[in-house]
């Protein structure tokens, strides 16, 4: 009877479906299946991020894979070119960025501008976010889409996030009407996810 019992402990320990809820997770926790010389990246991450990645990974192993990868590549500075003045812009709404989990966050300012040509942009200011796969840049309808569905199929898709650090600008199309969006949205394809959101008024 007790070498059952024992058998039994040792299969539960051991399935992988119930390690997660036994472990006890510590500093230094390697990540699964990540190649040996990303594992002191991973290690080097912010210990939120590693845990929520870690957390992923029970849940989504391929998916939590393909996130840390993203995670180690880290920041993209935004073109130098990106920081040129608006003199005499005038501001038409504006919001900030905001965290939303460990993984998905941003900082800073999305305004949009109207120059004195009375052309339009969309500007970053003293931008910052977490990284992403294949990441774009939207205006979206909905204040405040947390999710693809939420994001609907109605954006405005304004191109490739330029860097996840730094000042940039999108040029909007000419005579487009804008009022009917409510948010700046960065968004990682590759994930389906929302990175941030800034709602704009």
């Amino acid at each position: 009877m007790l070498a059952l019992v024992g058998l039994v402990a040792v299969a539960v320990w051991t399935f992988p479906a119930w390690r997660g809820y036994f472990r006890q997770r510590g500093e230094i926790d390697a990540f699964p299946g990540l190649e040996l010389d990303l594992q002191d990246d991973f290690l080097a991450l912010a210990p939120d991020v590693r845990e929520a990645l870690l957390d992923m990974q029970e849940r989504n192993p391929e998916m939590a894979l393909e996130m840390v990868r993203v995670s180690i590549r880290g920041k993209e500075s935004a073109p130098q070119d990106e920081r040129s003045s608006l003199n005499a812009a005038r501001a038409l709404a504006s919001g900030e960025f905001q965290r939303l989990d460990s993984l998905h966050w941003g900082e800073g300012t999305a305004t949009i501008y109207e120059l004195t040509d009375a052309r339009r942009i969309l500007r970053f200011e003293n931008f910052t976010s977490a990284p992403g796969g294949d990441v774009r840049v939207y205006l979206a309808r909905d204040p405040l889409p947390l999710s693809a569905l939420e994001l609907g199929n109605d954006f405005l898709d304004l191109g490739r996030l330029k860097g996840n650090i730094g000042d940039q600008r999108y040029f909007l199309p000419a005579d487009h009407d804008l009022s009917v969006y409510n948010s700046a949205v960065v968004f990682c394809r590759q994930f389906d996810q929302v990175i941030t959101v800034a709602r704009l008024q």
